[in-house]
């Protein structure tokens, strides 16, 4: 690939001007390919996603055969289980009618657990089926927002989420943006300054001395903010052009709302197998079990790539959320389910916004992948432990039901589904047949999940659910029992 220059040029709305500055070469391509890009409306903003991820144009990078071979092959793995378990005649689900056996109290644990996931996941696809997002309020509604950066060692990327901000449509002078570099050790600075000095008086660039971990550049960013309404972005994001009106809608509406989660998508979701099974997930974990949980005011992770907060709210929490401890350790990660977690405990509602969209660059390999899903795992934990002594308690005085449930079979889910999986293996050692019936289930209760994202684009890209399924049994049973026992690991691990 030719040498990329990027830093000799001012982005001004519109235009491209020559600032006369040296400019700083890659020494590295930028590892942002396979990107589906948003409509691009100005040259600056199509100029610096071009730099910071090359070859963009209307997926011009998405291989159409690899994504019909892949599906073709997720698909016939699918109905190959099938028909292993018609041709020995047997029921090729391995679900069954319960017959309660109260004298093995083994068994009743393992009908019970199975009974009670199964509740979940009707009642999750109940709820989110009938979910609907807040319309966007006039632009006499908008309140001052401050939308707050925070970015380490992201390049040219940062330029990116900061002018997909500055581009939203959102009233000029009632925007804050507060671009904070976390003492990065790249050229990140250099990218913050120039929008900075392309924008005055939009982009505030701030500098932290050190760096401190994303949580100590938030909190900078919360002290700073003078909105009543704070933003979160990550700076290797970008948003859609109505993101920011979008996302404080829920809160103009009810008082009671005191954060709202954004819709992550995948930004380079058709980078290779690993992005597109990632890219499907989402789609439940981050679309359809949010929208589940706003039926309750209770979601539980406000992502920061994307999430809003009313700015009281935030500062009645943020000494004790900038300064939690847990198990003896200084928290450094899970801080937008922490921040989260703070604001629940304090009664107030959290909710989803599904059309507030962000698209983040996600990992594109094995190990960077599962240091991702390590370090959100350690959070997720944590904040159920957190969570859990409050659960007994009057701390929220309607609406409480759910968010019990889903807490507790967050924290007892894994530990069951491994019992579970280790009954299944000495069952699979008798009957080997089974191991295809269970594929089958598997696959057919990611596929009716999967199936949510129709609702969002049309296409037959849901079908990767069923392979990411297939995938996170096989090679990520792991995750949570190693999270588990390293739980003080506060370490980022993907930077």
């Amino acid at each position: 690939m030719s040498e990329v220059t990027f830093s000799s040029v001012c982005y001004t709305p519109g235009s491209l001007v020559d600032s006369g500055t040296p400019a700083l070469r890659m020494e590295e391509p930028l590892p942002y390919r396979g990107v589906t890009p948003l409509p691009l409306k100005t040259a600056a903003l199509r100029s610096v996603i071009h730099v910071a991820i090359p070859g963009t144009s209307s997926e011009s990078r998405r291989n159409r055969w690899f994504d019909f071979f892949a599906k073709g092959s997720i698909v016939l793995c699918l109905l190959a289980a099938v028909a292993v378990a018609f041709a020995r005649n047997r029921n090729p689900l391995f679900v069954e009618s319960p017959r309660f056996d109260f004298s093995s109290p083994t068994a009743l644990v393992w009908q019970l657990s199975g009974l009670g996931a199964m509740a979940y996941f009707v009642l999750s696809l109940y709820f989110a089926v009938r979910y609907r997002p807040v319309q966007a309020p006039s632009d006499a509604q908008l309140p001052k927002l401050t939308v707050v950066v925070p970015a380490y060692n992201e390049g040219a990327m940062v330029r990116v989420s900061l002018l997909s901000a500055i581009e939203n449509r959102y009233p000029a002078d009632r925007l804050e943006i507060l671009a904070i570099d976390d003492g990065s050790t790249d050229d990140t600075w250099e990218h913050i300054q120039a929008v900075a000095r392309a924008f005055p008086g939009r982009v505030i660039a701030i500098k932290q001395a050190k760096n401190g971990g994303k949580r100590e550049a938030l909190r900078t960013g919360f002290e700073r903010a003078t909105g009543d309404f704070v933003v979160t972005v990550d700076s290797d994001s970008q948003l859609e052009s109505d993101a920011l009106r979008n996302i404080v809608a829920p809160m103009l509406l009810d008082e009671r709302i005191h954060a709202v989660a954004g819709k992550v998508l995948v930004l380079n979701r058709y980078e290779n197998l690993f992005t597109r099974l990632l890219s499907a997930r989402f789609f439940v974990t981050f679309d359809l079990l949010r929208a589940a949980q706003s039926r309750f005011g209770a979601v539980l992770c406000t992502p920061g790539a994307l999430s809003a907060y009313r700015t009281t709210g935030i500062r009645q929490v943020l000494e004790s959320w900038s300064t939690q401890t847990f198990l003896g350790e200084a928290c450094t990660i899970g801080e937008d389910r922490a921040l989260n977690t703070w604001l629940l405990r304090c009664g107030y509602r959290a909710v989803y916004q599904a059309n507030a969209v962000v698209r983040t660059i996600m990992p594109t390999d094995f190990k960077r992948i599962t240091r991702m899903m390590l370090r959100w795992e350690r959070g997720n934990i944590r904040e159920g432990f957190v969570m859990l002594p409050i659960l007994g308690t009057s701390w929220r005085k309607q609406d409480r039901w759910w968010p019990t449930f889903e807490i507790l079979l967050e924290l007892i889910q894994y530990p069951a589904s491994y019992f579970a999986f280790a009954l299944m293996a000495r069952h699979f050692v008798a009957q080997p047949v089974d191991l295809a019936r269970a594929a089958v289930t598997l696959g057919v209760g990611a596929l009716i999940q999967s199936l949510y994202a129709l609702r969002s684009e049309r296409g037959t890209d849901f079908i990767y659910g069923v392979g990411y399924a297939f995938w996170a049994f096989i090679g990520l049973q792991w995750i949570f029992p190693y999270s588990f026992m390293t739980l003080k690991d506060g370490r980022w691990l993907t930077r």
